[in-house]
């Protein structure tokens, strides 16, 4: 591969630009801290807050509707879940990826996953062989889409998410499911990599559906085995954009000191 496909044009999130933003659902009942959480998740994971950027309180408790205090415990929060940083003295910013972080993250996943599938393939419920069918169920209707919209793009996505969620809740160990959880925020951002750059929907479906049968047939071995491939070749090609974005970056810069 060579160069960064043109296809569509992406912010620095690596979301594609003009995809329509999430709206968090308020309860009446809900602490404002929770509500200002879940606002400003939104906003991260949908990229309407970029990489990065910084988290200016006072613009986002307008954009919020809610006070400083319940901000500031919605952004410690955010910070405690690996969504946001906080920099003593200049506040809190956006979650930023590097090629290193990255390497990182997938690393910790592949760890987690294999091990979660293992105990999956063990010790699944009934409820959870139902609801992995289903999931697979729902994917199936978009192989015959051939050019499915960004709406069809994003619930793919977070049905593939969700089997993998349902994995992890149903190895029975809560500290890896947490984990897991954790981790697939921060990755969420990345998931759209298969899908815009590369364009392997039918792949990761493909793979999916793998898991998914590995572990509903209790076959340990392989559902190991599946985790593994596939999440080594997400990171793969994640690890790609973000090194051929870098020298983008780059070569501008040499350009523009050039001149």
């Amino acid at each position: 591969m060579s160069g960064i496909p043109r296809r569509l044009t992406w912010n620095r999130c690596g979301i594609p630009s003009g995809m329509p933003h999430e709206q968090p659902t308020v309860a009446d009942d809900k602490p404002l801290s929770e509500v200002a959480y879940d606002s400003l998740k939104s906003m991260i994971l949908s990229g309407r807050v970029r990489l990065g950027e910084r988290l200016g309180e006072r613009e986002l408790a307008r954009r919020i509707n809610v006070s400083r205090t319940p901000l500031r415990e919605a952004l410690g929060r955010l910070a405690r879940d690996g969504l946001a940083i906080n920099r003593p003295g200049l506040g809190y910013f956006a979650c930023e990826f590097d090629a290193r972080l990255i390497e990182e993250l997938y690393e910790f996943r592949v760890t987690l996953e294999v091990t979660a599938s293992r105990a999956a393939a063990i010790r699944i419920s009934e409820k959870g062989i139902s609801e992995l069918r289903d999931l697979l169920r729902q994917l199936a209707t978009f192989e015959r889409k051939k050019k499915p919209s960004v709406d069809g793009l994003r619930e793919e996505v977070n049905l593939g998410f969700r089997i993998h969620e349902v994995v992890a809740r149903e190895s029975g160990n809560r500290l890896i499911c947490e984990a897991l959880y954790q981790l697939y925020d921060r990755l969420r951002l990345l998931a759209w990599i298969d899908f815009l750059w590369f364009d392997k929907r039918s792949l990761t479906r493909r793979e999916h559906k793998d898991l998914v049968e590995a572990i509903v047939a209790h076959d340990v071995k392989r559902a190991a085995e599946v985790a593994e491939r596939h999440v080594k070749r997400c990171m793969k090609d994640a690890l790609w954009v973000i090194r051929a974005q870098q020298r983008e970056v780059n070569n501008v810069a040499i350009f523009k000191a050039g001149m």
